[in-house]
């Protein structure tokens, strides 16, 4: 069961038995295809698994080698304070998925 903890930055959904990823995203005004790729899902999950709700006005992006915070807000034209309060994190490694702000 989802219980209160510190603020996330993206919000947590606990998955309820007959829910689908059309109705999830719809509830939370996202994309199924936001949803999706915020949680890299290739099948639906089974109720009491935990979804992230993403900021719906960012995208997802992928960090590659090379890149950091500071790179990042400025490919994005975002302040590292906005991309920690997307994001959650003030340092980012390759391959993990962070939000910025859309182009």
């Amino acid at each position: 069961m989802l219980s209160e903890c510190e603020e996330n930055p993206f919000g947590l959904y606990e998955v309820r038995e007959g829910d689908t990823v059309q109705q999830v995203a719809a509830a939370h005004a996202l994309t199924p295809a936001l949803l999706i790729a915020a949680n890299g899902l290739s099948v639906f999950p089974p109720a009491g698994s935990l979804l992230i709700l993403p900021h719906a006005e960012g995208e997802l992006h992928t960090v590659v080698p090379g890149e950091d915070v500071a790179s990042l807000c400025e490919a994005y034209g975002m302040s590292a304070e906005e991309f920690f309060r997307m994001n959650g994190c003030r340092e980012v490694f390759p391959a993990q998925r962070v939000f910025v702000r859309g182009r």
